[in-house]
């Protein structure tokens, strides 16, 4: 069983979900992309993956080489302030940089409400270990539910499919003794409401 939960907190890494969301509102709202053609999406596509994961990935990387953490893993709350801080410095990059690059706006809805969680999970993490996986899934069930009402298609399912997988994550964290249910909960309702603050910007 817990091979089968390293599996799923690595399928749904935080780093991932601006990824997924992407591929997610391309998929159900094609129309907001109806300007680009194929090698313009496909920098767009690039744009997100570099910004929001490959930087903050070798970010991370290089605070555990020089010896700021101890474990990739993060297994104790205040190893993760500095991984918090340089991967939220680059999304904040992330956001000017989209908010620039005329993509679609929800865009720079999702952007921003990643780094809201972050940085809200950031200062939780200053007094009691906060949950980032669950963090991201409760943003993305929120921009998930959003991406739904703003299409014409039946995609119902999504924020159902969503709920699941948020649930299985969280279970997996636990399993994993990375949180208890307490920090998984909490985790997930910042992530909501991050996303949702991020929502009344716009």
């Amino acid at each position: 069983m817990k091979t089968l939960a390293n599996i799923i907190s690595i399928v749904f890494h935080p780093l991932l979900l601006p990824t997924y969301a992407f591929v997610m509102i391309y998929f159900t709202n094609p129309l907001l992309f109806s300007a680009y053609d194929q090698k313009q999406l496909s920098q767009i596509f690039l744009m997100v993956v570099i910004n929001t994961l490959l930087f903050p990935s070798i970010a991370i990387l290089l605070v555990w080489r020089l010896g700021f953490i101890k474990s990739l893993a993060m297994p104790d709350a205040k190893e993760r302030l500095v991984p918090y801080l340089t991967t939220g410095v680059f999304y904040i990059w992330a956001y000017v940089v989209f908010r620039k690059s005329g993509m679609p706006q929800i865009f720079d809805i999702v952007i921003l409400g990643a780094t809201i969680t972050l940085f809200a999970i950031f200062l939780f993490n200053l007094f009691r270990k906060v949950s980032a996986h669950s963090g991201a899934m409760g943003a993305a069930l929120i921009i998930t539910v959003f991406a739904c009402v703003l299409t014409s298609a039946n995609f119902n399912y999504l924020p159902i499919a969503v709920v699941i997988l948020a649930g299985l994550v969280g279970s997996s964290r636990v399993l994993l003794n990375a949180h208890d249910v307490f920090e998984v909960f909490t985790g997930f309702l910042i992530g909501m409401v991050s996303q949702a603050v991020a929502m009344k910007f716009y």
